[in-house]
């Protein structure tokens, strides 16, 4: 037996779920965002980044010992932070930052303030982002985590906007993992890409790391389709293509390959479609073979419909 709602009965049901999936977002959404960010927009969020020593971390207010300062001014000795922050929220299951005495770590920071929006003393901060505010340096490579949220603070501290992209552009020629990362990073978001990253982003196409050669190729896709957009060649595109061409091939990784099919379908030519096409047949994973069927198909079929204009 068939139960069949009524036109009114569908959109009750429509609303309904509607309401549950705003419900998902606020409670998993929302806390676990902070999560998700990168450095770099962690600590954009944060009025204050201070490398810290734990001097008691057993209260409710870790106490701590100033070692440094990242990101804003600070001239005490000594600092406490309410270390809870989302998780003394009812209901909240994420992570929950410890203070181990002695530890060192990276704090990015805000005030803390009461109910009525006043601060609670001069020497009171809460964690941005709840336990992701807390960043653990390790015995070995604290340095490099250092430099990098200091690097990252004084570009967030320019005021040009030109100068700002210029700055972001530059992290990708880093050494630093921190600095790269979060150097792709805001060239995807503002799409920051250009014709002069080609080469540097080809290098990375044979990086140890799945996320820089992930994120290499998504640029490369960004810069095919400005290029598109303008109708202005890139120079070279021979080479490039045939490197992407093996990437879809070869990588070990299927989100990588993934990605280089999506830079081959921003490339937007015909001549490309026989390889897609063979990568949509053979290749091991499923989410690639989706992909190059699909880039395949719509640029067979932009190739048909520019065929067909006098």
């Amino acid at each position: 037996m068939t139960c069949r709602l009524p036109p009114a009965g569908l959109r009750l049901v429509g609303w309904c779920r509607l309401v549950v999936l705003m419900l998902l977002a606020l409670v998993f959404v929302t806390p676990a965002g902070a999560a998700t960010r990168t450095l770099y927009e962690r600590l954009a969020y944060a009025d204050l980044a201070v490398h810290v020593k734990v001097i008691d971390g057993s209260l409710r207010l870790a106490e701590c010992q100033v070692l440094g300062v990242l990101k804003g001014s600070y001239r005490g000795e000594k600092l406490f932070v309410g270390f809870r922050g989302m998780a003394d929220n009812p209901g909240y299951t994420g992570p929950r930052a410890a203070f181990p005495d002695g530890s060192e770590s990276i704090l990015l920071l805000m005030p803390s303030l009461d109910a009525e929006g006043q601060r609670h003393g001069w020497d009171r901060f809460r964690l941005v982002g709840g336990a992701t505010g807390k960043i653990d340096l390790p015995n070995e490579g604290a340095p490099a985590t250092l430099d990098a949220v200091r690097r990252l603070a004084a570009i967030q501290g320019l005021t040009d906007i030109h100068q700002i992209w210029a700055a972001q552009r530059q992290l990708i020629h880093e050494n630093n993992p921190y600095l790269i990362e979060a150097g792709f990073a805001q060239i995807l978001k503002f799409r920051l890409g250009n014709p002069e990253m080609v080469p540097t982003l080809l290098e990375y196409l044979d990086s140890r790391d799945d996320g820089f050669r992930q994120s290499a190729l998504l640029v490369q896709a960004q810069i095919f389709r400005k290029s598109q957009t303008r109708g202005e060649p890139l120079g070279n595109e021979d080479h490039v293509v045939a490197r992407l061409l093996t990437v879809t091939s070869e990588d070990p990784t299927p989100g990588v390959r993934v990605a280089a099919v999506q830079a081959l379908h921003a490339y937007g030519r015909p001549d490309v479609v026989a390889a897609l096409e063979q990568v949509a047949r053979e290749d091991p994973s499923q989410d690639v073979r989706y992909e190059a069927t699909v880039s395949a198909y719509r640029l067979s079929r932009g190739a048909g419909a520019a065929a067909t204009v006098p």
